[in-house]
C-alpha cells in the first residue's frame, strides 16, 4: 500500500470523526483549542487502535481465510459504503426535522460523550485493520499510524471550523466516504480476481 492509499483510507475513515467534530464545533460556541485538539486526539488515537485490534483479531484467523480476503475486504467495504449512505440518508432526514424545532442554546460537549463519538465513529476501524491482514506487521502499523494521523489532522480542523463549514460537511462527506469505499472495494475485488 503506498502513502497516497493511506492517505484516502485514512480520509475516508475520518470523514464520520469530521462530521462529529464540526457538529462538536458547532454545538459548543466558545470551543477552546485545548478542546478541540482533545477531540481530535481522541478520535485519532481510537481509530489507529481499532484498527489495530482488528489487525490482530483477524491475524489469528489468517492462515484459514488467507485466500479470501481480498473478497472478505472488497464485502466489508462495500457494506462500509452503503452503511455510510444509508447513515447519510437518515441524518439528512433527521436534520429537517430538527431544522422544524430549533434551539439556539449553546451545549458543552462533555468528557464521556467524547469518549463515546470516538467509540462510534470508529467501529468501522476494526474491519480495516482485518482487511489489511496481508500487509507484514511493520506495514500494517504503519497504515493504521497514518490513518490515525489523517483522523486527527481532519478531525481538528473540521473541530475547529465547525461553524464556518460544519453543515456543508455534514451534508456531502459521507456521499464522498461512500465513493472511496466503493472504490476500494472495487479495488479489492479486482485484486481477488486477478
Amino acid at each position: 500500500m503506498n502513502f497516497i492509499e493511506m492517505i484516502a483510507l485514512g480520509a475516508s475513515m475520518a470523514v464520520d470523526t469530521m462530521c462529529a467534530g464540526a457538529s462538536d464545533g458547532i454545538k459548543e460556541q466558545n470551543l477552546k483549542y485545548t478542546k478541540a485538539i482533545s477531540i481530535a486526539l481522541s478520535f485519532g488515537i481510537f481509530q489507529a487502535g481499532m484498527a489495530i485490534i482488528g489487525y490482530f483479531l483477524g491475524f489469528a484467523l489468517k492462515d484459514t481465510l488467507l485466500n479470501y480476503i481480498p473478497f472478505i475486504a472488497c464485502a466489508v467495504m462495500f457494506l462500509l459504503a452503503l452503511k455510510t449512505i444509508i447513515e447519510a440518508i437518515k441524518d439528512i432526514k433527521e436534520a429537517k426535522k430538527d431544522d422544524k424545532i430549533v434551539q439556539n442554546k449553546a451545549k458543552k460537549i462533555g468528557f464521556l460523550e467524547i469518549i463515546f463519538q470516538s467509540i462510534a465513529t470508529s467501529i468501522d476501524a476494526l474491519s480495516i485493520g482485518f482487511i489489511y491482514l496481508s500487509l507484514p506487521l511493520i506495514d500494517a502499523m504503519v497504515t493504521f499510524s497514518v490513518v490515525g494521523i489523517t483522523t486527527f489532522v481532519l478531525s481538528l480542523l473540521a473541530t475547529i471550523l465547525g461553524k464556518v463549514i460544519g453543515s456543508k460537511i455534514q451534508k456531502i462527506a459521507p456521499f464522498i466516504s461512500a465513493a472511496i469505499f466503493l472504490a476500494l472495494s472495487i479495488k479489492f475485488l479486482c485484486e481477488g480476481l486477478i
